[in-house]
């Protein structure tokens, strides 16, 4: 086995269903990467919504607890298990790194995506885990030269999923707000729907002639469901991938009758990838997007140290405007 002297580690734990209070810092022993394995040193760790709702202990998908939080992250390769074939210094990045709120991770090297040259730790944290999920989300529906609305079209997935279905010649509407609302132009979106400039389905009717869309990719849930039912046309689907406003409640069969013989899934990332090496493919893909097209990059709202994992959860689900990061090199008070 190649590695350094390594002996410890910090990382960030939920010790009982809840919310970002139950998160607690701990020193451990870092166990050694065994075959197939890599221990990254973590230069920066993505926070992504899907961390809270499996946090919270109500969610679909259920992990047990203690639970060591994150998923995303991006770092250094510092040791490496027998036959790893990665080398020491290494620069990777990638998704499914369990308890990546860590200054050191262990990670399968499966799950190891390298970063190309012009792009920083950060940018690869802020990219990983929305490109796996843009990239599924575009194999869902059938969508070449077809029209496609999509929620939070300047949130992290949604820059990338506009980019993605806009370059497959799909005729993309991105819904935005505030002082974002320009940005899915950038990206590729024909249209651009202001969701505080009235109602949403009414502007996507009035850019589609009345017709509606094929699809509509929707993040928040609860508080869009009905909303996004009256933006689809005919035989269109609603695809589900998060919900940022709690679970969607009290639908009927008879809604979709109603709204024309529609669609709806909630999305399961597991369903739309062959493997792993899938996963690290579509990363890749939106990493080297990121390269050449530097606009689909989410910005970074916030920057917080290990110590302060608990505040970078609060920061996130209260609705920073970009991504979230822990950094474990920042001092406290540094972010």
């Amino acid at each position: 086995m190649q590695s350094t002297k390594v002996r410890q580690r910090r990382i960030a734990r939920a010790q009982r269903p809840g919310g970002p209070e139950v998160i607690e810092v701990a020193v451990e022993d870092l166990p050694e990467p065994g075959p197939g394995e890599a221990l990254v040193r973590v230069e920066a760790a993505g926070l992504n919504h899907a961390d809270s709702l499996i946090r919270s202990g109500g969610y679909v998908v259920t992990m047990p607890f203690p639970l060591a939080v994150g998923v995303e992250a991006a770092g250094t390769v510092v040791a490496a298990g027998d036959g790893a074939g990665v080398a020491l210094g290494s620069r990777v990045c990638g998704t499914g790194w369990l308890g990546s709120c860590a200054d050191h991770v262990v990670v399968p090297v499966e799950r190891l995506v390298p970063i190309p040259d012009g792009l920083g730790f950060e940018e690869a944290a802020s990219v990983a885990h929305a490109g796996a999920a843009a990239g599924a989300l575009t194999r869902v529906w059938p969508l070449t030269g077809r029209r496609a609305a999509v929620w939070g079209a300047a949130g992290a997935v949604g820059r990338l999923l506009v980019a993605w279905l806009s370059r497959n010649g799909t005729e993309v509407i991105g819904i935005a707000g505030g002082d974002r609302v320009d940005i899915p132009a950038l990206l590729g979106a024909a249209h651009i729907v202001d969701r505080t400039a009235g109602d949403v389905a009414v502007q996507v009717r009035e850019a589609t002639g009345g017709r509606g869309v094929d699809a509509v990719f929707d993040p928040v849930a609860g508080s869009t469901f009905r909303t996004s039912l009256a933006m689809l046309a005919p035989r269109g689907c609603l695809i589900n991938y998060g919900q940022l406003s709690g679970a969607v409640a009290g639908t009927e069969f008879a809604d979709l009758f109603n709204a024309g013989g529609v669609f709806v899934t909630k999305f399961n990332a597991g369903a739309y990838v062959d493997d792993y090496a899938d996963v690290t493919a579509l990363i890749g893909e939106a990493l080297h997007l990121a390269v050449e097209r530097p606009e689909v990059l989410s910005p970074v709202a916030a920057r917080f140290p290990l110590t302060e994992a608990a505040a970078a959860y609060r920061a996130l689900e209260s609705g920073a405007a970009g991504k979230v990061l822990v950094v474990p090199g920042l001092s406290q008070g540094d972010g």
